[in-house]
């Protein structure tokens, strides 16, 4: 049986190279062949925000530095699931890579009973491009006259019919929505969704009276008016809006998630190649043009290398296994 040891010794692999490949090009081409394409797999519908930034970093980091060519293929379904299981089952050639953001590594192997991959195992980490808080916003739903986090707090308990938001079911967003909930003392119930898009689209619309979302899927509607941003759940506040608090700010200190998203290939890819591949993206991420592509985007450049990355992989992991077995939630099949 697999163990998390297995993908501890993929890491060290993959980080055990001569310092001379530190600049890859210079030495990595000549001992492994030219990767002719590269299909980097995204595991949800194109359009969202996990999409938009493959396709920038597909386009602007790995073509024609670790590949010829580079194809994003979205392979949706059961959250995630099909797409990632899809990527453990090629070949460890390098030619096929996923991009994804953390829940369906981190969080799914301890929410479903039965995974057919094992995410410890069964990849090997490449590079991160980018990490991401999320905000609590509320909509029409909720009375214009609440603006704040503690007014947000007081209408929940004297409206606890109401009180609920809605997101995406066993994603990072559903357990800060929980673990903010708890803290505050309040019963927010969890309106499940299968995507962020549409949970907002119902916030929108008066139908839920909040959510707790990825940071690109609610500032646009914020700076039209249209959504309220109550808190955000970064150590500290994020660029994009210096004027909204953090939950510690607002007295939830342990509401902090702000996860990593990446590439990974299927375990036991070479070395060189994975090294190849993350100085490929580290070089875009850390670009200004990189930065400046990802801003627009709302979301922060976050460049690391392999064993770094790695050990980020393995430490999230662990913390959403404390905070899933403290819920005793269950997804279902």
């Amino acid at each position: 049986m697999t163990t998390r040891r297995h993908f501890v010794r993929s890491v060290a692999a993959a980080t055990a190279l001569p310092a001379m490949l530190a600049p890859w090009a210079a030495r990595a081409q000549n001992t492994t062949p030219p990767i002719k394409q590269l299909t980097l797999v995204v595991p949800f519908p194109a359009g969202g925000a996990t999409d938009a930034v493959a396709r920038l970093v597909a386009e602007n980091g790995l073509r024609g530095r670790y590949a010829e060519n580079v194809v994003v293929e979205n392979r949706a379904g059961a959250g995630g699931r099909v797409g990632v299981e899809y990527v453990k089952n090629r070949p460890a050639d390098g030619s096929t890579m996923l991009y994804t953001p953390t829940f369906p590594i981190s969080i799914f192997p301890h929410i479903y009973k039965k995974l057919s991959y094992d995410a410890m195992a069964d990849f090997t980490p490449v590079a991160p491009t980018s990490k991401g808080m999320l905000g609590l916003a509320i909509g029409p739903g909720v009375p214009a006259s609440v603006t704040t986090l503690a007014e947000f707090v007081a209408w929940c308990k004297a409206n606890p019919a109401r009180s609920n938001f809605g997101t995406a079911s066993g994603s990072s967003q559903h357990f800060a929505g929980v673990m903010f909930s708890r803290a505050a003392g309040i019963e927010l119930r969890l309106v499940p969704y299968k995507g962020g898009a549409p949970a907002v689209v119902d916030l929108l619309g008066g139908h839920v009276s909040s959510t707790v979302s990825p940071l690109p899927e609610i500032i646009p509607h914020a700076a039209d008016g249209k959504l309220r941003i109550l808190a955000v759940t970064g150590s500290k506040r994020s660029r994009f809006l210096p004027n909204v608090p953090t939950m510690v700010e607002s007295g939830y200190r342990d509401v902090v998630f702000q996860d990593w998203s990446g590439v990974l290939a299927p375990a036991k890819t070479a070395p060189e190649l994975v090294a190849r591949a993350n100085a490929a993206i580290s070089g875009y991420v850390r670009s200004d043009k990189g930065i400046e592509a990802l801003a627009q985007l709302g979301t922060e450049a976050d460049a690391q290398g392999v064993a770094e990355f790695g050990a980020a992989v393995k430490s999230s992991w662990e913390r959403y296994r404390a905070i899933v077995q403290s819920t005793g939630f269950t997804a279902e099949d």
